[in-house]
């Protein structure tokens, strides 16, 4: 019944899987059996499986049979799915060795491999990424990214302890997850892509204990040797190291990853700063929204130790701007390896600082704390201001009347701009502006987590660290 179908995927697990000829009956059998189908019969295979780019179009008569005659809710499909993957691709321990041999030649092209696989595999699903909204702020002082996230969350919550552990392998919906070992300051780590793509090949770096984030020295000393692992084309990096910081999950050791310089990394430095015990460190203030401290060494242990010192420092400040009572200072930490040193950015942010209360219709647009995603520039926005957006947008190109007593999305927003543009405008202007506002936005609510000048040099003070231009 199905036989072109399954003799597609077949032949696109050897086109692109490294699946082997020899294990394409076992595989025929167990899709037969995940869709309860009793006889298969291989016919060759249409064009379309040799040249696919991904197996969506190649699974979608498999999963709608398996629909239509009840083996799995529509809500089951993408279980389904990484089942059916799993049946031609090769094992956890051959992705590892592929790797692995790889690796030992050249690092960046390991990476790319072992990313090629996991959208071929399925596993990172670009058409899904694709559906959120996403776009460049080209109007503000630095290129950040604005993404809307569209991105259906996992249905099953059946996970070993949490969702970074490495026994998520082979779990509901995680079947096609592959992972690849890492060496991390001497403990057992592994690496897989994160299917929420932010950043170019964006990854996850997790500890294969499922211990907690601790921060500190030791932290930082994982974070150099991640930094070293990812390799000079990307970068790592950790959220927040305390527990007010939000928006990390800190049950589970862990760094995120990407292979592509974000907004913030491509800023060069605003001001060059000397630290009187640290002399030999390379740094300065990064010209960025938030307050980021640059500094670089090829050593990485007084590298990592100038880190936590600072962090500690940060921690435990407090000023009449600052009202720091020893759980409100926090930081979040990225670090590169190139040229044969350590790149460290701390970003030092507080919940403690007075400052003006943002106006209230910029929660319509960001209410949750950044994490470090959106601090780098990639600004991730609520999924459903997707909806939202679409809305306004038809009050603003007149398809929709606005009424001032009426409760829409955007509301303020959406009056904001009826004014400033004069009434109402063509689509594609109504979708520019409309842009364009939120653009202004995040750069203000980035904006908000700097530290102010006079604070900035007093802890660099404290720490006998001179500001140099």
């Amino acid at each position: 019944m199905l036989d072109q179908e399954i003799s597609n995927l077949l032949v696109y697990g050897q086109s692109n899987l490294l699946m082997d000829e020899l294990d394409c009956t076992q595989a025929a059998r167990r899709i037969c059996r995940l869709l309860n189908l009793t006889d298969f019969v291989p016919v060759d295979a249409t064009e379309e499986a040799e040249l696919a780019a991904n197996p969506n179009k190649l699974l979608e008569p498999l999963l709608s049979y398996a629909v239509e005659n009840g083996i799995v809710q529509e809500s089951g499909t993408a279980a389904l799915k990484a089942e059916i993957m799993d049946a031609i691709m090769l094992k956890p321990s051959e992705i590892n060795d592929l790797f692995a041999e790889t690796y030992a030649v050249n690092k960046q092209k390991a990476f790319d491999w072992f990313y090629d696989y996991s959208v071929k595999d399925g596993y990172v699903d670009l058409d899904e990424c694709a559906k959120s909204d996403r776009w460049e702020a080209k109007e503000l002082k630095s290129r950040i990214e604005i993404i809307i996230n569209v991105m259906p969350g996992a249905v099953t919550g059946k996970y070993p302890k949490c969702a970074l552990c490495r026994e998520n392998e082979g779990y509901a919906e995680r079947a096609n997850m592959r992972t690849v070992t890492a060496d991390i300051a001497g403990e057992e780590w592994f690496f897989d892509y994160a299917r929420h793509q932010y950043f170019d090949k964006h990854g996850v770096l997790c500890n294969s204990e499922h211990v907690p984030m601790k921060g500190g020295l030791d932290t930082m000393k994982k974070l150099a040797s991640a930094a070293e692992f990812i390799g000079a084309d990307g970068f790592v990096c950790t959220d927040s190291l305390a527990e007010n910081g939000g928006a990390s999950n800190t049950v589970h050791e862990h760094f995120k990853t990407g292979f592509r310089s974000s907004p913030m990394l491509r800023q060069g430095n605003k001001m060059r700063l000397k630290s009187q015990e640290y002399p030999y460190l390379e740094m300065g203030v990064a010209d960025w929204y938030s307050t980021v401290i640059r500094f670089a060494h090829s050593n990485l242990e007084k590298t990592a130790e100038f880190a936590d010192k600072l962090i500690k420092a940060w921690k435990s400040y407090s000023d009449e701007r600052i009202t720091n009572k020893g759980t409100e200072n926090f930081a979040s930490v990225v670090c590169r390896k190139a040229n044969g040193k350590y790149f460290f950015d701390v970003v030092l942010r507080s919940s403690a600082i007075k400052r003006p209360r943002m106006a209230a219709d910029y929660e319509e647009i960001k209410a949750d704390a950044l994490s470090i995603t959106d601090i780098m520039g990639y600004f991730v926005l609520p999924t459903k201001l997707s909806e939202d957006l679409k809305t306004a947008q038809l009050y603003l190109d007149g398809t929709l009347q606005y009424d001032i007593d009426k409760k829409i999305p955007l509301a303020k927003t959406v009056e904001r701009l009826l004014k400033s543009q004069g009434g109402t405008v063509s689509k594609l202007e109504a979708k520019l502006n409309m842009h364009d506002e939120i653009d202004a936005v995040c750069e203000k609510i980035l904006a908000s987590t700097a530290i102010d000048e006079q604070s900035l040099t007093a802890f660099l003070e404290s720490l006998n660290i001179r500001i140099m231009d």
